[in-house]
């Protein structure tokens, strides 16, 4: 509504095929990591984070952390190796 106050116009993009994807809490007293690494550019700045939950679904914790110059593939490793130490220091 802003934009249009200004009368900016938008350009949409449009949308590659969407899937709707569901995620669905793990099996009775397991927890679930769910990580994701990324870089802005194949060899740019990197992070990577995930987020902990239990059966019932709640909030067990969560990791995000800047990796400096990575790949996409460096970022998503990193993830899934925080995700290890994190989920072994809290036993």
């Amino acid at each position: 509504m802003i934009l249009k106050a200004f009368r900016v116009t938008i350009n949409h993009l449009k949308a590659p095929n969407i899937i709707e994807v569901f995620w669905h809490p793990p099996i009775l007293n397991w927890t679930r990591c769910n990580i994701d690494g990324t870089s802005n550019g194949n060899h740019g700045p990197a992070s990577c984070g995930g987020v902990f939950r239990d059966h019932n679904v709640d909030f067990l914790g969560c990791f995000a952390e800047p990796l400096g110059i990575k790949s996409s593939y460096q970022a998503e490793l990193c993830g899934a190796m925080r995700a290890v130490e994190t989920a072994f220091e809290k036993h």
